[in-house]
């Protein structure tokens, strides 16, 4: 018998509470792990079978966005303003499906704004092109856990940014809003003015891109997101489905990622099979009940080996996109504590027929790989399966010789940093107003 598998048994026995009844509501579907270097995956009988992902879902959509897009590749937005009269513009977005262009980052443009000294008072006419899209409260609870809206065709999508411009950017700004804004701006090096801005706002409608035309008056500021590492870490951190799954349609969804699967991945759907970038049950989109990504324990192993390769290659490691336990408070792994504090680097998945944890160990014996996936009948079920994952952890370490702990300090991605501020494309010099 292998060390490997040998462990496999051990930590079955340890943890075997799970799978001891045949009436359980909560069993292991499969598990497998591999020691770092050791090229060998181990694991139970069903690590080649497909089962519900959840949301480890998002490790493969973040491999697929930087292996595609590269990690340091930035969501770049134009702002257009061009000046109709005295404190009197009109303002058009150029988009580029920045999935994270919500409140924090509206605001952080209308700021930026008014220290360009336009004296901008008015915005008659906001429009807006295909290419931009906007949901406000990205951030927040509602679309992180939601149903990500998948629109049928522009004039649908065109709708809902109309609503998200008409009901949250062009709004008045709440004093603690841009509190917080500023606060969280002067995190990453960006100091925004002390007085909130207070421009006014005429009509929003949508304007296609190639039906805009500048003029003479017309100037151009580029907004800049952070890089996508860093809005792949905010969505691993906050296992935020509207950003998975926005990265996922981005990059040309399921026809497209099946083409890259099998071009870099050499894979096809008996390891993956795709339906979102979330890994939420896409159900509400097919009709078809319980529509979840399903995939192999072999299959995941392989793209955290492969995304930890990549990462690599540009100078980042697995901890830049993913959270470590017990010191990245706003994320899913907050409560994986104990022996698995400063020592797991992993992303957590939950949906209503399965919970699953995938990522790495720091050990006494070195750095292992791990898939668990886990079955529960319904919501009801969350706590006992993640408890069953925890004790599964815990055994990994128990017969890996302890926990070593990793060098990492907690950041906050956010969905901007320093070279976020805005930059001059075209357009009059400043000094000429």
């Amino acid at each position: 018998m292998s060390f490997l598998r040998f462990q496999l048994a051990l930590t079955a026995l340890i943890v075997g509470f799970t799978t001891s009844s045949a009436y359980a509501k909560v069993y292991l579907n499969s598990q497998c792990t591999m020691k770092a270097n050791s090229g060998k995956i181990e694991g139970n009988g069903s690590k080649d079978e497909k089962f519900p992902l959840a949301s480890i879902s998002k490790l493969v959509t973040s491999l697929w966005a930087i292996e595609t897009l590269g990690a340091n590749y930035r969501f770049e937005t134009k702002i257009h303003v061009t000046k109709i009269g005295p404190k009197a513009y009109n303002m058009h977005f150029e988009g580029s499906r920045d999935p994270l262009m919500g409140r924090n980052v509206g605001y952080f443009i209308l700021a930026q704004l008014t220290m360009k000294q336009l004296g901008i008072e008015r915005i008659e006419n906001l429009t807006f092109d295909e290419n931009f899209q906007m949901e406000w409260n990205v951030e927040e609870p509602v679309a992180v856990a939601g149903d990500t809206k998948l629109f049928a065709d522009i004039a649908e999508q065109a709708a809902h940014v109309e609503h998200e411009l008409e009901n949250g950017f062009i709004t008045t700004i709440a004093d603690n809003s841009y509190t917080y804004l500023r606060k969280i701006s002067k995190s990453v090096g960006v100091t925004l003015p002390e007085e909130k801005p207070s421009i006014k706002f005429g009509s929003v409608t949508f304007l296609a891109k190639d039906d805009f035309k500048k003029t003479n008056e017309t100037q151009t500021f580029v907004y800049k997101s952070a890089p996508l590492y860093k809005i792949i870490k905010n969505m691993n951190n906050k296992s935020n489905n509207y950003v998975a799954d926005h990265l996922y349609w981005n990059l040309g969804g399921t026809q497209a990622f099946n083409a890259y699967l099998a071009a870099n991945l050499k894979m096809d759907n008996r390891d993956l099979e795709f339906n979102l970038g979330s890994g939420n049950n896409a159900d509400y989109i097919s009709k078809k009940k319980y529509d979840y990504n399903e995939g192999t324990c072999t299959a995941m192993i392989k793209v955290l080996i492969r995304l930890n390769e990549v990462l690599a290659t540009q100078k980042l490691i697995l901890t830049d996109v993913m959270a470590v336990a017990g010191k990245d408070d706003e994320s899913t792994l907050k409560n994986y504590e104990g022996v698995m504090t400063d020592a797991m680097v992993a992303k957590t998945g939950t949906v209503d027929k399965a919970k699953t944890l995938a990522g790495t160990i720091s050990t006494g014996n070195g750095t292992i790989y791990f898939v668990i996936l886990m079955h529960k009948d319904s919501s009801g079920e969350n706590g006992s399966a993640a408890n069953a994952i925890k004790n599964r952890i815990r055994a990994l370490f128990t017969i890996n010789n302890g926990s070593k702990k990793i060098n990492y300090s907690e950041t906050t991605p956010l969905p901007f940093d320093s070279q976020s501020a805005l930059v001059l494309e075209y357009g009059p010099h400043l000094g000429m107003f």
